[in-house]
């Protein structure tokens, strides 16, 4: 019986995503996604504990949205299905996993009450994508030269 994992994460691009086409001309955009881990120590202080690699793989609409929106270092957070995905390096077989994007956003950091009530309403800080509900490249993730934090 096989299962449907799916996964949310949250982390920086390592890379520009790389966009290609398929013999068919479907656009599918690559890229992976450092997700770095941080806990509490029983002192108080916040320490990092490791990072996750997740290579992320997105289709049609989203891959172009991807590929135009985003570039390296820039926060992240995707929905996808996990699969596995088995390559040969060095003569030995591997598995590894990809994630088959289904969603991906920006996350925005959270402001005081002062100073975002001074501000008085905002256009939205970001915007997310999804596979099958996207308009176009420039509908589906908004993009900043820089982030407004």
């Amino acid at each position: 019986m096989a299962t449907d994992t799916r996964l949310t994460a949250t982390g920086n691009l390592t890379a520009d995503p790389v966009l290609r086409f398929t013999g068919t001309g479907s656009p599918v955009a690559s890229f992976t996604v450092a997700c770095n881990d941080r806990r509490k120590t029983a002192s108080g202080q916040w320490e990092d504990a490791g990072t996750l690699w997740l290579r992320c793989t997105a289709w049609d609409r989203l891959a172009e949205a991807t590929a135009d929106q985003l570039a390296k270092g820039d926060a992240v957070t995707v929905t996808g299905h996990l699969r596995p995905d088995d390559y040969e390096r060095d003569g030995a077989r591997h598995t590894g996993f990809q994630v088959q994007l289904s969603s991906l956003s920006r996350p925005i950091r959270p402001t005081s009450g002062a100073s975002a009530a001074a501000a008085g309403p905002a256009a939205p800080r970001w915007t997310s994508a999804t596979q099958g509900d996207v308009n176009g490249p420039q509908a589906a993730v908004q993009r900043f030269d820089r982030p407004p934090f």
